[in-house]
């Protein structure tokens, strides 16, 4: 450990709730939103709930697109006021222009960028927001830049993204599966599980038949295998669930594993827009020494 005093800043996509962000003096860069009605500033101007009713009641497309470097200079440049260093948890480069656009920042600042890290977590949601919250905590023990960016690598591959959708509809209509995908998954009851795997998202297995007993399978699969999972906290990341769907995977993933702390959280509109109603990811930490 050194003595360097190190800021973090995450993305507004990491998902996490307001009381840990100010726990830990975290600061966020919001992600954009671009509909037929405009471009809104996500979390800012416009919420999950938004986003939702748009699309539902046929709104046309909508595309989430990262922060203009100039808002990350400007994050970068605030933090720097306070802290020796900082380092922006990204979303991953796999699926977002955040980490280019960060970096184009840091290059414009000179001298200064180079007291700036740029790290791609290879996740998105509260995968991200488990990376966010072990940077916050080391930097809070005082640890240098560099071992908490060594820490957080070493991390990464041990962070559990997935989500269950209750169909492939949002999905089609931003173009992440074609329709014949969406088609074939109302004809046939089929619920989608997409996982982070290598910084993208891939189509991780199906559920299929009634969609409360898909999401019931879906977490007793996710958390097959207790051993090998870090129980220190858990996060069940929603959008548009109802507060009944939301209890149901509480009891389910309690009578699943023994996690210390468990968290509800919102996805954010940018999440949200991609992925649809009642969609819902469990997102933990696998243990060390847990085969990958």
């Amino acid at each position: 450990m050194g003595d360097k005093k190190v800021g973090i800043i995450a993305e507004c996509v990491c998902d996490l709730p307001k009381n840990i962000l100010h726990e830990f003096n975290i600061d966020i860069v919001c992600h954009l939103i671009e509909t037929e009605s405009g471009v809104f500033t996500d979390t800012e101007e416009i919420t999950a709930e938004n986003i939702l009713q748009y699309m539902t009641e046929g709104g046309g497309k909508s595309r989430s697109t990262a922060p203009l470097p100039e808002s990350y200079e400007a994050a970068f440049r605030k933090k720097l006021s306070v802290y020796d260093e900082v380092i922006l948890v990204s979303i991953s480069s796999g699926i977002s222009l955040s980490c280019e656009n960060a970096r184009k920042a840091v290059a414009a600042m000179g001298d200064e960028g180079k007291r700036v890290h740029v790290f791609d977590s290879l996740h998105l949601s509260t995968g991200l927001g488990h990376m966010v919250i072990k940077a916050a905590q080391l930097a809070k023990a005082g640890f240098t830049a560099d071992k908490i960016i060594a820490e957080l690598e070493e991390m990464r591959e041990r962070v559990s993204t997935t989500f269950i959708t209750e169909n492939a509809d949002f999905l089609c209509r931003n173009g992440l599966v074609p329709d014949s995908v969406r088609r074939f998954c109302s004809a046939f009851s089929i619920h989608p599980v997409l996982e982070m795997r290598n910084g993208r998202i891939v189509l991780k297995g199906i559920e299929i038949g009634d969609y409360s007993s898909a999401a019931l399978r879906y977490v007793r699969k996710t958390l097959n295998n207790p051993k090998k999972i870090d129980t220190k906290r858990v996060f069940i990341t929603c959008a548009g669930c109802s507060v009944k769907t939301v209890n149901m995977i509480k009891r389910e993933i309690e009578g699943c594993c023994a996690f210390e702390e468990m968290f509800v959280t919102k996805a954010s509109a940018t999440i949200s827009s991609n992925c649809g109603p009642n969609t819902f990811g469990v997102l933990y930490v696998k243990s060390k020494g847990a085969s990958l």
